[in-house]
């Protein structure tokens, strides 16, 4: 019966095509504008690293200077989200976490050793600890991190990313070739494959959606060749450093590294505190940490929302989307109205034959569940081509952002058949109240 039901709805379609056009248009575009929205807000607020998000923490100290505060937020003081290569160094050393690493950044011209000097470009180079790799799920397409001598000693290796091998390495396993770095010559031990940490967490909050950078170092490497690039990185020093040494820089107090640490489980996260209170005691009892102590342990979770990643705009762009596939969802159920009485004829001729009002239910729910599932693909469609055009206007955003998942357009679909039935009930209700008496008399 319900496949003789479908076979009325549809034939009802294709009889006023111009009315089912507007029908499933309607809702297409109401749901490609929400589903749109949706999937953007919902990549860029997603749980970056979810099976272990909860006992990853990044570490900030309150080793600002005695004269001032970094900065005051809404009347309190607040503490830098980075540290200073001392006070990395020493966490580091103490090695309280499961794993840890620092992160740092410089710039340099770069190429592959077989390529002219003239085609080196100039890139942003992310310097770690290689705890980094394991602590943040790095896949690696060939070879692997560096070993925990390279680290230490600050030997010239190099890890880069599936996009830079493409580009320099037309994709082959380039491990035991060679990049250069300025006039330094650093070994490939690991290409990534693909790694698009959405937000991208680990360093500063106003790149959480672009590309990883492509080339990774030690950060021993870069203290090492005495390397930092004032002018293209953050930093910031309560203290006066101008023309001072980089040997004098490096111990200087100046904030220039993230530092994340894995902890075993998430309990750990007092232990681990009570580890860095006494830290911070003994610095100031040396006579540094002059100011109160404010220090901190953020899960990824935290820090997206303290440095507003994660805000309320985005929901708030949601809740608009979804207002204005309520507005196309009532305009559907106006034009379900004048279509369904339309039919009051037809109705009264099925109700004189014998059917029921629960069998003209029945034919014209078909209809609107067939409406969802038309509009639902037309909105899916719409939904890609929204996607495509917003991914070539923010050029600098990570593509996957603008990805739909396999879940979200089930959703999708799910939505469209959902609201199509729901706001087609009373347009329903009213058609099956129609009396056969009085459209039989008009046949």
């Amino acid at each position: 019966m319900l496949s003789y039901y479908f076979k009325l709805a549809w034939l009802s379609l294709r009889k006023t095509p111009l009315l089912s056009v507007l029908m499933v248009g309607t809702i297409a575009l109401g749901i490609a504008a929400a589903m749109v929205t949706y999937t953007v807000s919902y990549m860029m607020t997603k749980d970056p690293l979810p099976a272990k998000s909860d006992r990853i923490f990044t570490v900030q100290l309150s080793s600002w200077g005695p004269q001032q505060p970094y900065k005051v937020v809404d009347g309190r003081e607040e503490i830098p989200a980075m540290i200073s290569y001392r006070d990395a160094l020493n966490l580091k050393t103490a090695a309280k976490a499961q794993q840890e690493t620092a992160i740092g950044l410089f710039k340099s011209m770069s190429r592959a050793e077989q390529q002219d000097r003239r085609d080196a470009q100039m890139r942003m180079i992310r310097t770690i600890h290689n705890d980094f790799f394991a602590m943040f799920d790095v896949p690696f397409l060939y070879g692997s991190a560096w070993s925990e001598q390279d680290d230490s000693a600050g030997n010239q290796v190099v890890v880069i990313t599936k996009a830079l091998n493409d580009e320099l390495f037309d994709g082959v396993n380039s491990v035991g070739r060679h990049i250069v770095l300025g006039e330094s010559l650093l070994q490939i031990v690991g290409v990534m494959d693909d790694w698009f940490p959405i937000p991208r967490f680990y360093y500063l909050s106003s790149q959480a959606y672009h590309d990883p950078h492509a080339l990774f170092v030690p950060l021993q490497y870069q203290i090492n060749q005495e390397i930092f690039s004032r002018g293209d990185v953050t930093w910031a020093c309560w203290q006066d450093i101008e023309d001072v040494a980089f040997s004098d820089f490096i111990t200087s107090d100046c904030i220039w590294l993230f530092y994340w640490v894995e902890l075993e489980s998430a309990k750990d996260r007092a232990d681990y505190m009570d580890f860095i209170n006494v830290y911070v005691d003994e610095q100031k009892s040396a006579g540094r940490f002059a100011r109160e102590n404010l220090s901190r342990l953020f899960t990824i979770d935290e820090y997206l929302r303290w440095a507003d990643v994660l805000s309320n705009e985005n929901d708030m762009a949601v809740w608009l989307a979804f207002a204005f596939l309520l507005a196309c969802l009532l305009n559907c159920m106006s034009l379900m109205m004048t279509k369904f009485y339309g039919k009051g004829s037809e109705i009264g001729l099925r109700r004189a034959v014998g059917a029921s009002r629960q069998d003209i239910g029945w034919q014209f729910l078909c209809e609107a569940f067939l409406i969802g599932i038309l509009g639902g693909v037309l909105g899916l469609v719409f939904a890609q081509f929204g996607l495509q055009l917003i991914q070539q206007i923010f050029t600098y955003l990570n593509d996957s952002i603008m990805q739909m998942d396999l879940r979200i357009m089930l959703m999708t679909l799910v939505l469209s058949v959902v609201a199509s039935v729901l706001f087609g009930l009373w347009p329903i209700y009213r058609a099956t109240r129609i009396q056969p008496s009085s459209q039989l008399k008009s046949l």
